[in-house]
């Protein structure tokens, strides 16, 4: 099963990318699963798990490497 996330771009001059992160329990973060570039405010996630509620969110980062906060929190439940 896949989901898929889009966002608001991100209006900084100095915009790098996105970072698309991903957890099975709320808040619960770890590496990113994926980078997208500047121009990019879409992602498909893939290979969701059925029966699994799934959680998602987005920082954006600059070309010096400094990231946002993470955006609002979504989640996708697998049936």
């Amino acid at each position: 099963s896949s989901a898929t996330l889009t966002w608001t771009a991100n209006t900084e001059s100095d915009l790098a990318g996105y970072k698309v992160y991903r957890a099975t329990s709320s808040g619960a973060y770890g590496s990113p699963i994926a980078t997208v570039p500047s121009n990019t405010t879409s992602y498909q996630a893939t290979g969701l798990t059925i029966g699994t509620t799934y959680y998602f969110v987005i920082t954006a980062y600059n070309t010096s490497g400094k990231e946002s906060t993470f955006s609002n929190e979504v989640s996708k439940s697998v049936f």
